[in-house]
């Protein structure tokens, strides 16, 4: 008895192995028909960054505008010192607000081009540039839990190898540039503080004297000076 049921096992795992091969054929056969089959779902997911970043963007908007009103205020009343403090959050915010609309945009392209990624399992360096910047976005981004999705199903698409290069910035990754210089932000220098709050004195018709000398170059300061001395005449 014993040695039946031992003899009936490589006929059940011959036809459990032939039945998953026939399932891979027809997987196969069906992309090849088809194309990619979770595109409607990748396709789905991609709209509700895009409501989320529509949201989001306008939220971080919002904080820009008040921190650009709260740095004019200062200045005009003469705490250049705080003013200059507050510009490095104010740098970082409206570096996060740039990055919303370029992954908003990646959003559109890929939206724009799904037809061709569902078809053709190559991928062009446009269509690469805009995936591995959602890919790169979805494990900086916490506020887009949707991205995060979004990178498994191409990392399925494509393989891990990719997800995995645009993830960790493997050499030959094509995510944009600004998008990963906005998302590696962790200090602003003097320098790019300063040209903030000269751009905010400038809007809003204030002089900027003391703090471009205190913080500018040799040269910004020389600059600073005979404009100051040419506004006074």
């Amino acid at each position: 008895m014993y040695w039946r049921s031992n003899q009936k096992q490589p006929a059940k795992l011959f036809i459990f192995k032939k039945l998953k091969y026939k399932q891979c054929v027809i997987l196969i056969m069906f992309d090849i028909l088809f194309g990619w089959r979770k595109a409607s779902k990748c396709k789905k997911l991609i709209m509700r960054v895009q409501c989320r970043l529509k949201l989001l963007k306008n939220k971080r908007c919002c904080i820009v505008r008040q921190l650009r009103e709260d740095v004019a205020e200062l200045l005009k009343n003469g705490h250049q010192d705080v003013a200059f403090k507050r510009a490095e959050q104010l740098f970082k915010d409206e570096s996060i607000v740039a990055v919303y609309e370029l992954l908003d945009h990646f959003c559109e392209f890929i939206t724009i081009n799904l037809s061709y990624i569902r078809r053709h399992k190559d991928c062009p360096n446009d269509i690469n540039e805009a995936i591995s910047s959602l890919i790169f976005a979805s494990a900086r981004c916490g506020d887009l839990p949707e991205l995060r999705a979004i990178r498994k199903l191409f990392g399925e698409r494509y393989g891990q190898r990719f997800a995995m290069s645009a993830v960790e910035l493997y050499p030959g990754n094509l995510v944009n540039c600004q998008v990963k210089e906005n998302l590696s932000i962790k200090s602003v220098s003097d320098d790019m503080k300063h040209r903030l709050v000269d751009e905010i004195a400038r809007s809003n018709s204030l002089q900027q004297l003391p703090l471009a000398l205190e913080y500018g170059s040799e040269l910004q300061q020389q600059q600073v000076m005979f404009i100051f001395i040419l506004s006074l005449c």
